[in-house]
């Protein structure tokens, strides 16, 4: 299946089970293709035939974008540098969960739980530590005869107890002997309470930005914003005061512009956050293809983030 194949796919799973879902993220250069939600979970997915071909560069910034979007980023692929990814198993590539498109039509649309995951060495399997004691106890199975069913050094099976994770082939030898499942499932759908620290660590390529770019960025960071540079977005920031997140399109105004606003909307949409263009030409417009339009002119005269939000909603559609 090629990559088109693939994102279609996807796609047609993620509609089936309910999920709202953004248009293509076309533009060059493409840190995710979707973003898709379902009540409370938002996932922002990147799709590569081959996992491997995503960058550490680009792990981060998913990373960081899902976490201030209050997201999973999820990454959706064939094959790794050693073959075939396996069906039902999570794999990870830069700290960005990565399954295959038929994991996440077993998940999604099967109800099969995940719970296996790759590591080197082999597929692992986190424990219910808690529930594994319990149980044993319960079953009058001393720690020593725990051991010798599950194949396993009397040491080791005290550090499952005590939280470290195990292989697949253990976990089965475990779950037969307690007759139950010990395994802890895999969420793929709500984000992780870690990585402010992530966040505050972030600070995109700044250095890099156009003289335009540069210019209304230190203006919203004068009237209050805090500015997350994003490089492979179709907006290229992510503006944050003490209580919302803009999404921020700035770019002057061509034909190239009505393309990324179209998709910023989109977006907008899905993640439930506000979107903005900020631009150089005074237009007959008020927003384009749905995505409020600010000029910098207009900019320029602001002087607090609640102004800002007041046009956005005023030119919103």
């Amino acid at each position: 299946m090629n990559r088109t194949e693939l994102l279609g796919d996807i796609r047609e799973i993620l509609i089936n089970v309910g999920f709202y879902v953004s248009d293509l993220c076309s533009i060059r250069p493409i840190g995710f293709d979707l973003v898709a939600r379902r009540d409370n979970s938002l996932l922002i997915i990147k799709v590569l035939t081959n996992i491997d071909a995503l960058s550490e560069d680009v792990a981060k910034e998913l990373r960081v974008l899902s976490i201030l979007l209050k997201g999973c980023p999820l990454l959706i692929g064939e094959r790794g540098g050693t073959g075939f990814l396996e069906d039902d198993v999570v794999y990870d590539r830069f700290g960005v969960q990565a399954i295959t498109s038929e994991t996440l039509r077993n998940h999604l649309l099967e109800g099969l739980p995940l719970r296996v995951y790759a590591a080197p060495g082999g597929l692992y399997v986190n424990l219910d530590r808690e529930k594994l004691r319990k149980l044993r106890e319960e079953q009058n199975i001393s720690l020593g005869s725990f051991a010798r069913f599950v194949r396993v050094s009397r040491r080791t099976a005290s550090m499952y107890e005590d939280g470290m994770n195990a292989r697949v082939e253990v976990v089965s030898r475990i779950e037969e002997l307690l007759d139950s499942t010990v395994a802890m499932p895999i969420d793929i759908l709500n984000p992780s309470s870690a990585g402010k620290k992530e966040v505050a660590t972030f600070h995109g390529e700044t250095e890099r930005l156009r003289e335009f770019k540069q210019e209304i960025f230190s203006i919203l960071e004068h009237v209050g914003y805090k500015i997350i540079p994003m490089e492979r977005c179709p907006f290229e920031a992510l503006s944050k005061d003490k209580e919302r997140i803009l999404l921020t399109c700035v770019h002057r105004y061509d034909r190239k512009l009505l393309k990324k606003a179209q998709i910023v909307s989109s977006i907008s949409k899905i993640t439930e956050k506000y979107a903005v263009v900020f631009t150089d030409k005074e237009v007959d417009k008020t927003n384009i293809e749905g995505t409020p339009l600010i000029v910098k002119k207009e900019l320029k005269k602001i002087r607090e983030p609640e102004e800002i939000l007041d046009l956005i909603i005023e030119r919103i559609h």
